[in-house]
């Protein structure tokens, strides 16, 4: 709580949430006889904890001179909490600043709307339960239940005599001495685990609290503030009833809050015993039935909601409470304050959070407490990023106006507004672990997606060399190697025929269909004549599926008419040419047989290695046994730092993805329709298509 006005309201959400579990769970209708059925689960022994004057003992751990003074921890006007010494002299909880002055002239007052050093040694506490017991469920920062039914359990099978079984600390309603222990085996050991824990907690902490032993949250917590400061009391079975009838009101009963307080007062209904004896199907009609069924449980001391550990947080925030602020610029200062605080937290907890919360006060004379609004947005990635590496300042200049965008959808600062309390809230909160491979890694973004449908999108093999090795190819195999690092506008194309020797000097080809052949398909220019297998099939389709394919489907995907309406756009890498190797036969490439002229096919352009600037040869890494992919652009990856450098090149070693495109057009009737290959490339081509980022421009 970063308030005490708030305290109140702060505690009664925490209750609902705990006793969400409890609404439709043991039916009880009141009888003569007694009005408390004994739940099944009455074997449970649930702990509750509660510090002593939390934030006082806290300052006084920081500043041992404190303690024997009377000291008031102060947020804004109100004194939150006060050691035991101040309370002697008059001072109360939640008494106004110059009350307590008033009472206690001597009293010692300390800045407590930090909470920074509160929340922190809430979580030792914490931790030292859960070093004797796993299921600690945190309440606030001051309290915590703790169920050990287990290790009760565990205790009792080793005990032979329950003879020889005793209480530790108070027992409500019976002295220590009258209680018969072996009466009430569980409870018995389970005042020893207490004392045990509260021993543990005060030996490395220097932190005293009470206890309370029961068989449900709801009893544990009720009696754990019998006997204060330091003690632990255990409430038997037997007195379940007298421990409700001593509460004086029903806000009395954890989990009843304000509002549902007042629709009971409507109905009638002002003390516990009323609420008990009030018929289930009224309550109903007013509540619903799982609501009514809940508050008639409460009311008789029934809780069957289980004890689940907290864990980390599932949203941090930071708020404050005025008098009054009805200025947009003392909005934004105090929205800035409350940020820097918060980024600072969430960059300690680790996890990057995915949502802003925006939450704000009106003042209200009829609803003082309870009329927050709220808004909320997501957290841009980057932002998220700057939050978890500790870049405070950028962040928080990067939230200021996204909170400034919520707070005007809620108020309208046009016409006069009064706020009491801002508080900001960052939740969503996500781990962001290392991403070595997978979607999350950088590798990911520079490879093509196996999926069918994406494949549609130019299939690219890794080749067995980069476009920057030709020179070296060209000097191990006296062949050339073909490319396609040029972007088709920066190409010069060749329509007509080009020579033999020039396609010798590093020419570069882009094809316009999309390349699906296995890994390691390699091509060669040579002069010599090709004889064409008709069995192979276009670059476009895969080997394996297209085997399957019936004959006539076979020889329609050779066709020319197939050939020619093939995708204009689409880039496309030749590999380099081996030496010795000539290349699979392919009906897509006619060479003139007189060696002299070669005809390329439609949708190549070619680009001579005269005319290739300097700037496009690039030193990038070489490796004899890591295939560049064609589909990454070489001024990009040359422009990476050297550690990215080196995960790119070591993802493309260990991966060889085998990209296939699907026979997704029917077939039969015809070749393709050049309308359907426009609809095709309109998708491939989109001005948000990821890989346009690493094709040349």
């Amino acid at each position: 709580m970063d308030n005490s006005d708030d305290e109140m309201e702060e505690d009664e959400s925490e209750w609902k949430t705990c006793f969400v579990d409890s609404a439709a769970v043991c039916p009880v209708t009141a009888t003569s006889g007694s009005l408390i059925k004994i739940p099944e689960s009455a074997h449970r022994v649930i702990l509750h904890f509660d510090l002593d004057c939390f934030y006082a003992q806290v300052e006084m751990i920081r500043n041992p001179a404190l303690r024997d003074v009377p000291l008031g921890i102060q947020q804004k006007y109100i004194i939150v909490t006060c050691n035991y010494v101040a309370r002697e002299r008059g001072v109360t909880k939640l008494m106004s600043v110059t009350d307590a002055k008033e009472k206690c002239p001597e009293l010692v007052l300390v800045k407590g709307e930090d909470l920074t050093h509160y929340r922190e040694m809430s979580y030792k506490v914490t931790e030292v339960l859960m070093s004797y017991c796993p299921l600690v469920e945190r309440l606030g920062f001051d309290e915590n239940f703790v169920d050990v039914t287990e290790m009760v359990e565990q205790s009792l099978a080793q005990i032979s005599e329950y003879d020889s079984l005793s209480f530790k600390g108070h027992v409500f309603n019976h002295s220590s001495a009258d209680a018969i222990a072996s009466h009430h085996p569980r409870l018995a050991i389970g005042s020893h685990i207490a004392s045990e824990m509260r021993e543990a907690i005060h030996s490395k902490l220097g932190l005293t609290g009470c206890a309370g032993i029961a068989t449900n949250k709801l009893l544990a917590k009720l009696v754990s503030g019998t006997f204060k400061p330091n003690q632990q009391t255990v409430l038997l079975q037997e007195n379940i009833r007298d421990i409700m009838g001593c509460l004086n009101g029903l806000r009395k009963v954890p989990g009843v809050g304000h509002q549902t307080a007042k629709r009971l007062q409507a109905l009638g209904l002002i003390s516990v015993k009323d609420l008990q004896f009030y018929p289930l199907s009224d309550l109903a009609r007013e509540f619903g039935g799982a609501t009514a069924q809940r508050l008639k449980n409460l009311a008789l001391g029934i809780d069957e909601s289980a004890v689940t550990p907290t864990g980390a947080p599932q949203s941090l925030s930071d708020e404050d409470s005025f008098k009054k602020m009805c200025s947009v610029n003392e909005v934004m200062e105090k929205i800035q304050e409350l940020l820097s605080s918060l980024v600072e937290r969430m960059n300690k907890d680790g996890r990057q959070p995915q949502t802003f919360r925006l939450t704000i006060r009106r003042y209200s004379t009829t609803n003082k407490w309870f009329s927050r609004e709220s808004r909320q947005c997501p957290i841009p990635g980057s932002v998220g990023q700057k939050i978890i590496s500790g870049n405070t300042e950028d962040a928080v200049s990067q939230l200021v106006p996204l909170a400034v965008k919520l707070f005007h959808k809620m108020v309208d600062c046009s016409t006069a507004f009064h706020l009491t309390l801002i508080n900001v809230c960052f939740s969503n909160l996500q781990s962001r672990g290392p991403a070595v491979s997978g979607k999350g890694a950088i590798t990911s973004f520079f490879m093509q997606s196996s999926s069918p449908r994406k494949s549609q999108i130019s299939s690219l093999q890794n080749q067995n060399n980069s476009a920057q090795n030709a020179d070296s190819c060209l000097l191990d195999h006296q062949v050339n190697a073909c490319s396609n690092m040029a972007s088709p506008k920066s190409q010069v194309t060749q329509k007509g025929t080009c020579s033999s020797e020039q396609s010798l000097h590093g020419s570069r080809w882009v094809q316009s269909s999309a390349y699906g052949g296995e890994e390691n398909h390699e091509a060669s220019c040579s002069t010599a004549g090709i004889n064409p297998d008709k069995t192979k099939p276009p670059l476009n389709v895969d080997p394996e599926v297209f085997k399957l394919l019936p004959e006539e489907i076979q020889k329609e995907l050779l066709s020319p008419a197939y050939l020619n309406s093939l995708p204009s756009h689409s880039v496309f890498e030749v590999p380099h040419m081996s030496k010795n190797k000539l290349p699979e036969n392919d009906s897509s490439i006619k060479v003139d047989p007189s060696g002299m002229n070669h005809q390329w096919p439609a949708g190549i352009s070619v680009v001579h290695g005269e005319n290739v600037t300097e700037k496009e040869k690039l030193s990038l890494p070489r490796s004899s046994d890591c295939n560049f992919p064609g589909n990454v652009d070489p001024e990009v990856f040359s422009e990476l730092p050297p550690d990215i450098q080196e995960e790119l090149m070591s993802e493309w070693k260990q991966q060889k993805p085998v990209l296939k495109m699907p026979l997704s057009r029917k077939t039969g009737k015809g070749s393709i329709s050049k309308g359907k290959d426009r609809k095709a490339e309109g998708r491939s081509s989109q001005s948000n298509n990821l890989f346009k980022y690493f094709k040349p421009s």
